[in-house]
């Protein structure tokens, strides 16, 4: 009697077990389910047999993100959000939907425009004409947590205004950065630790907005790692017994939030821009008579991440577009002509390409004889991708995908425009001419 007892405890554990065993596993496969277009033209969603899973048709269709959400659309191309098991969590509106996936939960940004009736006092007049203006256009703006519908943001706030969105900076498993606040993730929630943070950088480290004295923190640490930063254009060095001073370093038409070069006020070291990861030498050890003369007209700084080196760029007035030609310097004073810094890139206030430039990324025969490039943008989280510009003589300019680790073309310099979908998983949208062609 016992021993049959034990024997159907056992079977019923080993029945439970495996039941769990099926619904993890079950859970784990629907996310990896993808959306597919019918004949029809609506999209369903498939397993990797292409085989139907979910009954339902849609408009359109997104894949679903690790946490199992997807977004959907109805003919009317409204949004809605269906779980793994095709649940509407949101039904079809004309609000715009926004998900994130951050691995062990899932943010939402709901976002719907509307014009918003102004007291007489803030009528805008127009002078020329009898109109009057009475409304202004509003955003209502949602962020929250989908797991446990955390409300992180709820707000109606000007057009104009509306600077928030979903990008994320993490600085730890456990902490992160969404619209200048710092967040502690725990129990699939998110709590607000610290208000104001301006700049996320690497290895756990952010700055605090300010108005001249900035402060370096670490998420490890409750001491700063550098504090009384204030912001300056001059470097003086020590060459031999010659005193130099770079003037006007990183000078920009619009200044930004955290200056590019900062100065610590407690010990004089100077730091750069884009981590203040190391200091700048404060005497020249090695250097040649060409290389001084350079080094006396440079304007730009970089500190290279993840290495002793720093980046130098003096602007060249030679070339028909602007252009830099540049000099290197290491962490103990040596000048240097060259240097291996692998997926480090300098971008300018629009997010064009500065360093590298064409020259170290183009081989000889990149381009044809006619060609000329123009504009190189970084495909982000791609570490060798770059959407480069090409003039042909009197055509249109055109673009294409250009590798440096192979330098190849990856898509041919034939497109009129190149859309970036996923740059870590190399997805890309392309308009071969212009829609009026």
């Amino acid at each position: 009697m016992i021993k049959s007892l034990l024997l159907s405890i056992t079977t019923m554990l080993c029945i439970t077990a495996c039941a769990q065993e099926s619904a993890i596993i079950t859970k784990n496969d629907r996310v990896k389910w993808i959306p597919y277009q019918t004949k029809n033209k609506q999209f369903v969603y498939v397993d990797s047999a292409f085989q139907k899973k979910l009954s339902q048709e849609f408009h359109w269709a997104q894949p679903f993100t690790s946490t199992g959400y997807a977004l959907v659309a109805n003919e009317k191309d409204q949004t809605g959000i269906i779980n793994s098991e095709g649940e509407f969590i949101e039904h079809y509106s004309d609000t715009d939907l926004q998900l994130l996936d951050l691995k062990q939960l899932t943010l939402l940004m709901k976002r719907q425009e509307y014009e918003k009736k102004l007291p007489f006092w803030k009528w805008d007049w127009n002078i020329l004409s009898s109109y009057i203006k009475k409304t202004a256009t509003y955003v209502k703006l949602e962020i929250r947590v989908l797991e446990s519908n955390q409300i992180l943001l709820k707000k109606d706030i000007p057009y104009d205004e509306n600077e928030y969105n979903l990008a994320t900076y993490p600085l730890n498993d456990k902490h992160l950065i969404l619209n200048g606040n710092l967040y502690l993730l725990k129990d699939q929630k998110l709590k607000k630790i610290e208000e104001h943070i301006e700049m996320p950088l690497e290895n756990g480290r952010y700055i605090p907005a300010s108005a001249n004295s900035f402060t370096i923190l670490d998420i490890r640490s409750k001491k700063p790692v550098l504090s009384a930063l204030t912001s300056i254009d001059k470097i003086d060095l020590l060459w031999k017994n010659e005193d130099i001073q770079l003037d006007s370093i990183n000078q920009e038409r619009y200044s930004p939030a955290i200056p590019k070069l900062l100065k610590d006020n407690n010990t004089g070291s100077i730091y750069a821009f884009p981590q203040y990861d190391k200091a700048f030498p404060k005497q020249i050890r090695q250097a040649n008579a060409t290389q001084i003369a350079f080094l006396k007209e440079i304007s730009l700084v970089y500190s290279v991440t993840n290495s002793p080196y720093f980046i130098l760029g003096r602007f060249n007035y030679d070339h028909a577009i602007w252009a830099y030609d540049w000099l290197y310097m290491d962490k103990d004073g040596n000048l240097l002509d060259t240097i291996k810094a692998p997926n480090f890139y300098i971008l300018d206030q629009v997010g064009n390409l500065v360093w590298p430039d064409k020259h170290m990324l183009l081989t000889s025969n990149a381009l044809e004889k006619n060609w000329k490039t123009g504009k190189i943008k970084y495909i982000d989280s791609s570490e060798d991708l770059y959407l480069i510009d090409v003039k042909r003589g009197d055509l249109e300019p055109t673009k294409g995908l250009w590798n440096s680790s192979t330098k190849t073309w990856d898509i041919n310099p034939d497109f009129e425009h190149i859309e970036t979908l996923d740059g870590k998983r190399q997805i890309f949208a392309l308009q071969e001419h212009k829609d009026d062609r």
